[in-house]
C-alpha cells in the first residue's frame, strides 16, 4: 500500500494519478483506488487535504513541487472559476456516457462531473404539523396555531452570512416567482427590480417578515444550528437539507420517523423557478499528469459498488447525480429509506427541476454573477438587512438589487 493508502500496481510513478480529496468515508475511497490500481495501466495516488489546509493553498503547494492533482473533489463554483480561468481540462466524454448532470459546461465542454446532489427541501414534524401545508399562506396559519398550542418554533428563518440563510433566501425567492437574472456566464443582467420581479420579491420579504414572528431569532445560523434545535425539539419545521435528518440519526433516533418533507412553502398558484440542489464532485487541472487516467477513474468510481456505499453512508443529505442512479437498488435500498421512503420519492419526483445556484444563466447555463453572490452570501445577508437591520422589503430587494449589480459590473 502507499503511504495514502492506495496501492501501486506496476505502472509507476510515471502512470501516477494524483487525487485531491477532502471527503469523508476514506476507507471506501481507498478502497475503490486499490481496485481500479490492480487492473489498470494508471495508478491512483490519494493525497487526503491535511487539517487546517484549504484547498487552495494545498493546491499551490502541490503545484511547486510538480504534482498537480490530476483530479480534484471541489464544488460547482469552485470549478467553473477556474475553468474560465483557462486552468482546467474538459471532461466531457465522461458527463456524456454516465448520463449525470452537467453543472459546468462552458462552449459545448463539460469540466465538471458530479458526484454528489444534495438538494433542499422542508422538513417537518408530522406529529406537530397538521394537514400537508404547501404554500405560504397555509404555512403562516400552521405557525400562528403552532405558536399557540405547542411549546415550539414552527419555522426558523436563518439569515447572516452562512450558507443556510444564503440558500433559503435564494430558494424562498425562487418559490415565489422571482428570477433575479437573465443572460449567461459573465454577461448577466441583473433583473431583480423589474416590474414583475420587484412586486413578488417585495411580497416575499414580506412573508419572511411575517414568519419570522413565529420562530427563534437566527442571525447568524448555519445548518448545525437548525439541527440542533430539531433535534432538542425547540423547532418544528426547517427549510433545509437532509443533513437535518443524519444529525437526528446521530443524536434523536427516536425522532427520526416523525419527519416528513415536503417542497419550501410556496406562493399559492406559483410553481418554483428552480429547486436548489448543490452539486460537487471532481474535475481536473489542465497541466495535471496523467488526466486521462483520471477520466478513467471517474468512470470506474461511479459505475462501481464502491460510489453507492459512500452515498448510503450519507444519505438523504447526498443524493447520487441523475435519476438513473437515485432509482437504483444500490442507493435506493439505503436502510434509511426503510424509515423515510418520502424523501427519495420527492427527490425522484421532483429531479428535472433540480439545479444549483450556479445554472441560474438564461437555460440553466452557468451564471458568474450568482456564483460570486453564493461566495459573499449576499443572499443571508439581504435577509438580516430585512430581519434586523431595519430596512422594509422594498428597502432589502433595492440593497440586494444594488449589491447584486455590483458584482455583476466588476
Amino acid at each position: 500500500m502507499s503511504q495514502n493508502g492506495s496501492a501501486n500496481n506496476q505502472g509507476g510513478a510515471n502512470n501516477k494519478v494524483t487525487f485531491l480529496n477532502d471527503r469523508s468515508a476514506r476507507d471506501v475511497w481507498d478502497a475503490a483506488a486499490q481496485e481500479f490500481n490492480s487492473n489498470s495501466d494508471y495508478t491512483v495516488e490519494i493525497t487526503w487535504l491535511p487539517k487546517g489546509t484549504s484547498m487552495n493553498e494545498q493546491v499551490a503547494k502541490m503545484q511547486s513541487a510538480g504534482n498537480l492533482p490530476a483530479l480534484i473533489f471541489e464544488t460547482s463554483a469552485d470549478c467553473y472559476t477556474e475553468t474560465l480561468e483557462g486552468l482546467t481540462a474538459p471532461l466531457t466524454g465522461v458527463v456524456d456516457e454516465l448520463g449525470v448532470e452537467d453543472p459546468v459546461r462552458v462552449d459545448g465542454e463539460s469540466y465538471l462531473v458530479p458526484v454528489v446532489a444534495s438538494p433542499l427541501m422542508m422538513m417537518y414534524r408530522s406529529d406537530v404539523v397538521q394537514g400537508n401545508p404547501r404554500t405560504r399562506s397555509e404555512w403562516l396559519a400552521e405557525a400562528e396555531r403552532i405558536q399557540n398550542e405547542e411549546d415550539q418554533s414552527p419555522y426558523v428563518v436563518p439569515s447572516g452570512r452562512t450558507n443556510a440563510a444564503t440558500t433559503h433566501m435564494n430558494q424562498t425567492l425562487w418559490n415565489g416567482g422571482v428570477n433575479p437574472y437573465s443572460g449567461t456566464g459573465n454577461n448577466i443582467e441583473i433583473v431583480l427590480d423589474n416590474d414583475d420581479n420587484r412586486k413578488k420579491a417585495i411580497a416575499t420579504m414580506e412573508w419572511l417578515q411575517n414568519i419570522n414572528e413565529f420562530g427563534p431569532q437566527a442571525s447568524g445560523w448555519d445548518w448545525s444550528d437548525c439541527s440542533n434545535a430539531l433535534i432538542q425539539e425547540q423547532l418544528v419545521g426547517w427549510a433545509g437539507l437532509g443533513l437535518g435528518i443524519q444529525e437526528l440519526q446521530a443524536n434523536r433516533p427516536d425522532l427520526v420517523s416523525k419527519f416528513k418533507p415536503a417542497p419550501y412553502p410556496t406562493v399559492q398558484g406559483q410553481d418554483p423557478t428552480q429547486w436548489w440542489a448543490y452539486f460537487e464532485g471532481i474535475y481536473s487541472y489542465k497541466g495535471a499528469n496523467n488526466v486521462e487516467g483520471g477520466r478513467e477513474f471517474l468512470k470506474f468510481f461511479l459505475e462501481s459498488d464502491y460510489y453507492f456505499d459512500y452515498l448510503r453512508q450519507t444519505a438523504p443529505f447526498s443524493f447520487p447525480t441523475s435519476l438513473e442512479a437515485i432509482q437504483d437498488k444500490r442507493y435506493a435500498n439505503a436502510e434509511i429509506y426503510d424509515t423515510l421512503p418520502a424523501f427519495l420519492e420527492l427527490v425522484e419526483n421532483n429531479w428535472d427541476s433540480m439545479a444549483s445556484v450556479l445554472n441560474t444563466g438564461d437555460d440553466g447555463a452557468p451564471n458568474a454573477v450568482a456564483a460570486q453572490a453564493y461566495s459573499q452570501q449576499l443572499f443571508g445577508q439581504a435577509a438580516d438587512q430585512l430581519l434586523y437591520g431595519g430596512k422594509s422589503p422594498a428597502g432589502t430587494v433595492d440593497w440586494l438589487t444594488k449589491q447584486l449589480r455590483s458584482i455583476a459590473q466588476q
